[in-house]
């Protein structure tokens, strides 16, 4: 009899902690992982296609605004060596969040990789993916793709679609 009463105690200990986690957003972190993966994977198919008007629906109004992003993406897609047919998966090396005294999310981002992007040509691109703002109550021109980034694997030559108005900016007062 005592270790049904123990045994109950620790689900209810547990399913209360797993309902406090939720509560406070930790919960709500993996969900988060989970959309962005989505999204991800939808961006993915884009360049696959080489739909550059759905990809540049993506971007910030702060890069659209700075940059012509159709264009762009017309010359990235010049200078991939064939059509991007695979990658091995999806990671997520950098993203962070600021969270105020009340716990209200004021800030979130995130850049994703694109592992082993391989053409049709048999070009694995390792340094393939985009910066994102997923949230700023701040500054909501920020929200969406800021820029998207490839590295050249025989060059080593950067190719970016979009950027910062603060890097336009700094450009501008030099």
């Amino acid at each position: 009899m005592k270790r049904c009463r123990y045994a109950g105690g620790i689900v209810s200990i547990t399913l209360i902690l797993a309902f406090i986690l939720n509560l406070t957003g930790c919960g709500r972190f993996e969900s988060d992982k989970h959309l962005a993966k989505k999204e991800a994977e939808e961006i993915f198919r884009m360049l696959q296609d080489e739909d550059i008007e759905g990809l540049s629906v993506k971007f910030s109004e702060d890069s659209r605004k700075y940059h012509n992003i159709e264009m762009e993406w017309e010359s990235f897609f010049k200078h991939l060596d064939g059509k991007v047919v695979s990658c091995s998966g999806i990671s997520f090396p950098g993203e962070g969040k600021g969270v105020d005294k009340d716990g209200t999310v004021y800030e979130s981002h995130l850049s994703v990789n694109f592992k082993n992007v391989k053409t049709d040509t048999g070009t694995v691109y390792k340094d393939f993916g985009y910066y994102q703002t997923r949230i700023d109550t701040r500054n909501p021109d920020l929200q969406g793709i800021n820029v998207f980034t490839m590295k050249d694997p025989e060059t080593g030559t950067y190719y970016n679609v979009g950027g910062f108005s603060s890097e336009y900016d700094q450009k501008k007062g030099s």
